[in-house]
């Protein structure tokens, strides 16, 4: 069984600018997110066999802190970090609007599944963050908690729902929550063509 949990609040999430794998920390508000859902988390007597955690700072922060309380040590997996914006990466989609017109009109049109902007597509990134997440041990046997990022946890969603990855909006998560992904899903996840 593997919990995913988005990183707590950065200013880039207050501010709705797109970070994609830019390097942001958390603000003041998503230290008291992280610190408060580990927290949350033990006082509902939940165990994990093991924390990890995206390489990105955001995440890592969110997950020390959670292990700070429940006596886990993050360890670091790749795959799992946020979607690749290209040259979106930094900014608003009003910015993107006037400083990049031909990538954000095809953005427009073809939504997750454009890399016009150089970055990556929803499905890509759902199929790295499936690969990454399927080869924990945790994902036959145990539990684990995953600290990870927004879209990502939204593309892995919209597959074990069947969703079209274009447009996973919804699916995403707010900064600091957990979504559980049981043996179920999981098996959706190892099947999804």
């Amino acid at each position: 069984m593997l919990y995913l949990v988005r990183h707590g609040e950065t200013s880039y999430n207050a501010e709705k600018r797109l970070q994609g794998q830019l390097d942001v920390p958390l603000n003041e508000k998503g230290v008291r997110q992280a610190e408060a859902l580990g927290v949350w988390l033990k006082n509902r007597g939940m165990k994990f066999d093991a924390l990890y955690t995206s390489r990105l700072s955001r995440a890592y922060e969110t997950a020390r802190m959670i292990g700070d309380t429940l006596g886990l040590e993050p360890k670091v997996i790749g795959g799992v970090e946020e979607i690749y914006f290209g040259c979106f990466q930094g900014h608003t989609f009003d910015e993107c609007a006037r400083l990049y017109p031909e990538a954000y009109a095809d953005y427009l049109i073809r939504l997750a599944g454009s890399n016009a902007h150089g970055g990556e597509t929803g499905r890509e990134v759902m199929e790295r963050a499936r690969r990454a997440i399927l080869s924990l041990p945790e994902a036959k046997e145990g539990t684990a908690l995953v600290v990870c990022h927004g879209a990502v946890i939204g593309y892995l969603r919209g597959a074990v729902i069947g969703r079209d990855l274009t447009d996973i909006k919804d699916l995403i998560p707010g900064n600091a929550r957990l979504v559980e992904f049981d043996d179920r899903a999981l098996g959706k996840l190892k099947n999804y063509k």
